[in-house]
Order: C-alpha cells, then sequence, then structure tokens
C-alpha cells in the first residue's frame, strides 16, 4: 500500500511541477485539474507495472535477497512500457498530439521520481529489517 501511496505522489509531483512551469493552476484550489493531469500518468503505470514485478512483495521482506539496485532496474524497465501507454492516453483524452520534447521531459521526470523514492523506500525498509 506505501508503495502505491508513493506512486501516486510522485505522479502528483510531477503534474505540479508541469502545471507551474506552463503557468496553470496547482495549488490546493486546482487539485481536480492537478489530479485530471496526472491521471494518464498513473494509469498508464498501475496497468503496466504490476505485471512487470514492480510490486513484488518480496522485495520489501527482511531478508529479500533482491537489492535496490534491483528494485531500480524493475522499476525502471516498468516506467519504459508504461511511459508510452500514458503518453497514449493523454492524447486519447485531449484529443491531441505528442510532442517528441514532451515525450521525452515526461518520460525522464517520471523515471526519476519513481526510481528514487522507490530506491530510497527499498533501502531504508532493508536498513529497517537489517
Amino acid at each position: 500500500m506505501v508503495l502505491i501511496g508513493g506512486d501516486l505522489l510522485a505522479f502528483i509531483l510531477f503534474a505540479i511541477i508541469g502545471r507551474r512551469s506552463h503557468s496553470e493552476a496547482a495549488g490546493l484550489l486546482a487539485w481536480f485539474e492537478v489530479l485530471k493531469t496526472a491521471a494518464p500518468f498513473m494509469a498508464g503505470w498501475f496497468l503496466v507495472a504490476p505485471w512487470l514485478g514492480a510490486f513484488r512483495a518480496r522485495d520489501y521482506q527482511a531478508g529479500a535477497a533482491t537489492s535496490v539496485a534491483g528494485v531500480a532496474k524493475r522499476t525502471a524497465l516498468a516506467w519504459l512500457v508504461a511511459a508510452p501507454l500514458a503518453l497514449l492516453l493523454r492524447a486519447i483524452l485531449l484529443q491531441r498530439g505528442i510532442p517528441f520534447s514532451f515525450a521525452l521531459i515526461t518520460f525522464s521526470t517520471n523515471l526519476t521520481f519513481l526510481v528514487a523514492w522507490r530506491s530510497l523506500f527499498a533501502w531504508l525498509w532493508r536498513k529497517r529489517g537489517s
């Protein structure tokens, strides 16, 4: 459950930063707009990530053999597959194309957020168990 919550926060943070960089509302009063912005990325992620091992419970159990690097690799692989789906969903919802620069920034920013937070969580979880 913590992984899901952290992932949601990563996509919300991405949406807030993106909306602010385009001078769009991103504060508390714009929470619905922020969620609409983040929704296709959340959907793409949660449709793909479980099938590619990004939610393997054994990675976070005491004495897990999986390294933090392994968690980061699975997260990156899942986002590599989920990102095009998320961008496609966004294009369908907004009924417009996907500029290459936007796709590149979206891919790299969400990859950074997901890998960083999940790696930190895996490291802390393993440290807690030892």
